[in-house]
């Protein structure tokens, strides 16, 4: 396979389930006007869970829906925190993070009969994937397959998250990311519509961590960090580039923002950066990513100004 296109494809396998984990962490920043922090929890989870269960056994589905529901069972305890216990936004993200690293360790530990407690597991040859399961013929083949897989998986969510948000009861939700105390009024119970924003914004980022798992064919408890940055510096690449005057054009531009994330981080790589030096980078190109509105201001001021002098 020629060089260029293997790079295509390893940008493309590692951009295209961060659309889904930008399209979760859209749900509850944007939608909902909810400053989750779970993300990487959830994210570690449904890695977690897809890798274990495969790990003994269990089809790879499965044990992807299972990761799915490992990742919206974080969104509800968030939820329950906020909308029962009345803990602060921030502080209930935070809490459920930090448990999930311990709760991960278990989780691993499902396939050591020697220990309760692991800190990886890498998947062998035995053991299918959802990809590996279309795997045929020369394997030059299979980043194809596999970037087809994952372009199903992310078509078929955002679909469905689009349609859905456009029901009345998602409106009702995005109503109350606008306006929750109007909301209620109206007689929106808004707790519940934080519960089911939160279920499925931290859902879709546990299906991202067991696509990126079975990816990679293995999880660490410690994979997860950083991928909060990512997220969120996908969505506002994405918006600055191509705006967010409508529901279905962000939902667009997070995703193409997601590749585009991706593609600097690999012309980095490529240019002979450390691997060591990606969490400075990534701090780097969030920072960049929250400047870029100001940047596309004084672009436009400065057209507008050339403009007006060459009139």
């Amino acid at each position: 396979m020629p060089y260029i296109v293997s790079v295509i494809f390893n940008i493309l396998t590692s951009g295209l389930p961060c659309c889904l984990l930008a399209l979760g962490i859209y749900l509850t920043f944007r939608i909902l006007d909810f400053a989750d922090l779970t993300a990487e929890g959830s994210l570690l989870i449904g890695g977690a869970f897809a890798v274990a269960l495969i790990k003994i056994g269990v089809n790879p589905f499965v044990a992807t829906l299972v990761a799915t529901l490992g990742g919206g069972l974080c969104g509800y305890l968030t939820s329950v925190f906020y909308t029962k216990l009345r803990i602060p936004k921030i502080l209930c993200g935070i809490i459920t993070m930090t448990a999930t690293s311990s709760i991960a360790l278990l989780i691993l530990g499902l396939t050591s009969q020697d220990s309760s407690f692991v800190n990886i597991v890498s998947l062998d040859s035995s053991n299918e994937t959802v990809f590996s399961l279309f795997y045929y013929g020369d394997p030059i083949y299979r980043p194809l397959i596999k970037t087809g897989i994952m372009l199903a998986f992310v078509g078929i969510i955002f679909v469905v998250i689009y349609f859905f948000f456009g029901t009345e009861y998602g409106i009702a939700i995005r109503a109350t990311g606008i306006n929750e105390k109007m909301s209620r009024a109206q007689g929106i119970n808004t707790k519940r519509a934080s519960i089911v924003a939160l279920v499925i914004s931290n859902a879709l980022i546990g299906l991202a961590g067991a696509l990126i798992c079975q990816s990679n064919r293995g999880c660490s408890v410690g994979y997860s960090t950083g991928y909060l940055v990512v997220g969120l510096a996908s969505i506002i690449i994405g918006e600055t580039i191509f705006g967010n005057k409508s529901f279905k054009r962000s939902l667009i531009a997070i995703s193409i923002g997601a590749i585009i994330y991706f593609v600097i981080i690999n012309i980095a790589i490529e240019l002979g950066l450390n691997g060591n030096l990606l969490n400075l980078l990534y701090a780097v190109l969030i920072v960049f990513a929250l400047s870029l509105p100001l940047i596309k201001q004084g672009i436009i001021y400065l057209v507008k100004e050339r403009r007006e002098k060459n009139a």
